[in-house]
């Protein structure tokens, strides 16, 4: 009972209208005045802070001001960032190519086997279903498409291939003939002291660099797949990326390296990955 009453006490009190009036100070003149209940100033305050949110939710949705909220983003950002990641992974994919191309480098100077992509997969912990392993309806298929492109084009370029004319690196005496047995990927020439050494096709300079085993060493990238390679050097004259030209001087003669028992030039020549025996290409 008393709980109703209560009831009934709050609920007149919430409905009890009060006069409430703006009047001058110095005269007490009524400017305005009106009758206002506890329930009317609660409605109020109710719509005033609903149309505020409303407000607010609008401005933020069809605005810039969406670009501020913590975990959103505008379209245009999104998009900028997509791009970065598809430039990401290519810049990824053609550094891993870049260190597998200089890694198989590497190996061809230290007489090592080379990286197939097969190494490369599992070397960066990458899962792939793709085969690298050529099936024989895939080699026939391959043969069959080239030959119908290239044509007699085909034969012309093998041709050329084999027309290539090599220049001696150096005049002088060959000591060590070409033994893939032994691991002598080359041969070995001996000359005078402070004989000019030079790049027995036109090509760009891809390694230049000093190793413990082989002492100055020089690598030139030719056409047609061809790399040349200069070893046990005691000054070499050109650096990576400079373009040399037939028969000019790339480095000097010399006694480096551990692998070194005196003034001699190891020259390899390699062709597509492998090394071939460079009395078949040069007279030396």
């Amino acid at each position: 009972m008393k709980d109703k009453k209560h009831f009934v006490g709050f609920w007149q009190k919430t409905l009890r209208k009060y006069r409430f009036v703006i009047m001058t100070a110095d005269s007490f003149e009524e400017k305005l005045s009106t009758n206002l209940s506890r329930l009317n100033i609660f409605a109020f305050v109710g719509f005033l802070v609903f149309f505020c949110f409303f407000i607010s939710i609008l401005a933020i949705t069809y605005t810039s001001l969406s670009e501020y909220v913590p975990g959103k983003s505008s379209s245009e950002v999104q998009q900028e960032l997509i791009i970065l990641t598809k430039k990401s992974d290519s810049l990824l994919l053609v550094l891993e190519n870049q260190e597998t191309y200089l890694e198989n480098i590497r190996n061809i100077i230290l007489g090592k086997q080379l990286i197939t992509p097969e190494e490369t997969v599992s070397k960066n912990n990458i899962e792939s279903d793709v085969s690298f392993v050529k099936s024989t309806e895939d080699s026939l298929l391959r043969v069959s498409v080239e030959s119908e492109e290239k044509g007699i084009i085909q034969n012309n370029s093998k041709k050329r291939n084999n027309l290539l004319v090599f220049f001696p690196p150096l005049k002088g005496l060959l000591t060590d003939s070409f033994n893939p047995k032994t691991k002598h990927f080359g041969v070995d020439l001996v000359a005078k002291e402070k004989t000019r050494i030079s790049t027995v096709l036109d090509g760009t300079v891809i390694i230049s660099h000093w190793s413990s085993e082989t002492g100055y060493v020089i690598g030139v990238q030719h056409k047609n797949n061809y790399i040349s390679l200069y070893k046990h050097n005691s000054l070499l004259l050109h650096s990576v990326g400079d373009f040399v030209n037939i028969g000019q001087s790339i480095a000097i003669i010399g006694n480096s390296g551990e692998l070194s028992f005196g003034p001699h030039l190891h020259f390899e020549l390699w062709h597509e990955g492998v090394p071939v025996n460079p009395e078949n290409y040069i007279l030396f």
